[in-house]
């Protein structure tokens, strides 16, 4: 009891510590196999798939409360960020915090029958994070106004921006996701609820945010012995209100539909996987004009560390079948459309990992959001904010520094202005992109014991 009160102290005393240190963080995500239906989306992935090298001890919490809930993420996180948009401008320069726990409480031993929950800090569908210091969307809209062209201020000016919109900041904890979920057979599973948006093998790059999240039903059939396929998963619900995390306050939403999706995944040895989706889905905008996106999704990824020079290669990509408006008789009209994005991984000896690669996104993917003025004028998108639309390269190392504590980064900046440079109304505002912090494991911290070698 003692040696958990005095690992309580420890968190107590990091947390309290940060906003005065300025010193922030953001998790390398997508460097492992994708999450199953049932784990959330925004669950960081940084675990290569290799031979086991070191067999921990028993974590104290699968001997206790593990018996009642399956506690997948618990992490506090907190990083610098610095942006500038295609025009320049310095969009953000601030520190941000975020806290995360996902898991499911267990009706029965085995889990077959639960209630799945993913808690989360931020106040946006695609932002988990929430800023403290160096100002927040009001200086973010200054400094991107300061640059804009006449043409970008007057659609700014005649369609301000929502009053949800400027709440970025403070220490509020929302539950994203609350869902029931079932599996009356083995192999079956049932969920209904506030869930995540699945991915497949696809990353946040191509696909919805890692903190995406959304109202429906799920059905999951993971039967590889009689399908030969992995994971069939439909997925039928309600994607929308980006400014409302909270699932109670958007619970009405389980009785409308503007989201469907067919999903197929395949895995061979834990080496290679495989998975391509079929969505279709019905956003409304601010004029409450409704349009329909119909868009396939295919994604590989492969462990290749025998090859010694990565040991992760995931190829992803999507494709924009239809074309669309943004608003009546077709006045705003966009095209259909497609992207891609490569991303390699390396790990130094579990000393120092590394990802990067390059992306394509197509300048109206803004169009999954829902769309807004501010949408398209500052390029703001569904996907995650470390990608975005446009050309771009991107980095990500991280340090482990103890069993629960690492430090890591991000760095990405747009190499083709080309095309964004043709639309006089589209200023991207994440054109370049610098975080840098840690992350707290909390779950390794208070139940895990170091591996030993």
């Amino acid at each position: 009891m003692k040696k958990h009160i005095s690992l309580l102290h420890t968190i107590a005393a990091c947390a309290l510590a940060i906003p005065s240190a300025m010193f922030a963080q953001q998790i390398a995500l997508n460097n492992d196999m994708p999450n199953s239906p049932t784990a959330s989306s925004a669950a960081p992935a940084t675990t290569l798939i290799r031979p086991a090298t070191s067999a921990p001890a028993t974590p104290r919490w699968e001997t206790g409360v593990d018996r009642w809930l399956d506690l997948d993420t618990f992490t506090y996180a907190s990083r610098y960020r610095s942006t500038f948009d295609v025009d320049g401008a310095h969009t953000f320069n601030q520190g941000q915090q975020r806290l995360i726990a996902d898991g499911k409480f267990k009706f029965d031993q085995q889990g077959r029958y639960g209630i799945g929950f993913h808690l989360s800090s931020g106040r946006y569908f695609n932002w988990s994070y929430a800023d403290f210091i160096g100002g927040g969307q009001h200086q973010f809209l200054a400094n991107s106004e300061a640059k804009m062209t006449p043409y970008q201020l007057y659609f700014m000016l005649v369609s301000p921006p929502a009053q949800s919109f400027y709440n970025s900041g403070g220490g509020q904890l929302y539950l994203r996701q609350l869902f029931l979920t079932v599996q009356p057979i083995q192999g079956a599973e049932v969920q209904f609820g506030g869930l995540s948006i699945q991915h497949g093998v696809n990353s946040e790059a191509t696909s919805y945010d890692d903190d995406g999240y959304m109202t429906g039903e799920r059905i999951s059939v993971k039967r590889p012995k009689q399908l030969w396929l992995s994971d069939i998963s439909y997925t039928r619900g309600y994607e929308g209100d980006i400014y409302t995390p909270n699932f109670f306050a958007r619970a009405d939403t389980l009785s409308r539909s503007n989201y469907w999706q067919i999903l197929a995944e395949k895995d061979f040895a834990k080496r290679v996987a495989v998975s391509a989706d079929y969505t279709f889905v019905t956003p409304i905008t601010a004029l409450g004009h409704l349009y329909s996106l119909k868009t396939t999704r295919e994604a590989i990824f492969a462990n290749v560390h025998e090859s010694k020079v990565f040991d992760t290669v995931r190829f992803e990509a999507y494709q924009r079948l239809n074309g669309g408006s943004f608003a009546p008789d077709n006045a705003l009209p966009f095209p259909d459309g497609k992207g891609y994005a490569l991303t390699v991984g390396r790990d130094f000896k579990k000393r120092f990992s590394v990802e990067g690669g390059f992306a394509d996104i197509d300048l109206m993917y803004v169009s999954y959001l829902g769309i807004d003025v501010q949408a398209v004028i500052m390029g703001l998108s569904v996907n995650g904010d470390q990608y975005g639309i446009g050309k771009r390269y991107f980095v990500r190392p991280s340090i482990p520094l103890t069993h629960y504590l690492s430090l890591t980064g991000n760095f990405s900046h747009i190499y083709d202005t080309t095309a964004a440079a043709k639309l006089d109304s589209l200023s991207i505002w994440n054109a370049q992109v610098f975080s840098a912090g840690f992350v707290i494991d909390a779950k390794k911290l208070l139940f895990h014991s170091p591996a030993v070698h």
